[in-house]
């Protein structure tokens, strides 16, 4: 691999300027030794330059390759992109709904404590009504025993003014 392609280009011009310099050198001194020479350092040139569109060729599909691979990396980070945004939308969506079922919950429950404290009131209510009617039959039937027991008052007062009058109507006979 041949590191500067100007340093290849000039390598390949000057072989070539060498091979045909001595391949007309040969021709002209009917020397074949320098016209072989002459051709070897034009075959040179040609391999150097074959070499360089051979690297150049071999550059750019590393170049192609290189790109191919980022455009698959990039491919991939888009769709890991898509698939975390999908589970972004499932987490938020999953969010809201654990939101409402916590909303829903406690509007269940402040419903239950109102009917709770509803039949609450219902009851003390209740409770208070029997409590005064239990108040009112008790101060009835004390007001009747009194009434009783004024009138057995009466009853024993009467029945010992006959016992008296009895015996005061024996001691006189």
């Amino acid at each position: 691999m041949v590191d500067d392609p100007k340093r290849s280009n000039v390598g390949s011009i000057v072989e070539r300027v060498k091979g045909k310099t001595k391949e007309i050198a040969g021709n002209v001194m009917n020397d074949g030794a320098l016209k072989r020479e002459g051709e070897l350092h034009n075959r040179k040139a040609e391999e150097i330059q074959e070499a360089r569109r051979a690297e150049v060729e071999a550059d750019q599909k590393r170049d192609e390759a290189e790109l191919e691979t980022r455009e698959q990396e990039l491919i991939v980070e888009q769709r890991e992109l898509v698939v975390e945004e999908a589970a972004d939308r499932r987490r938020e969506q999953l969010e809201r709904e654990r939101e409402q079922a916590q909303a829903r919950i406690e509007l269940e429950r402040h419903a239950e404590d109102r009917r709770a404290e509803a039949n609450e009131s219902v009851q003390t209510s209740a409770a208070d009504q029997l409590e005064a009617q239990a108040r009112r039959e008790r101060d009835e039937e004390r007001s009747e025993a009194a009434s009783l027991e004024a009138a057995a008052a009466e009853a024993r007062a009467r029945a010992e003014a006959f016992g008296r009058a009895a015996e005061s109507t024996e001691t006189d006979t």
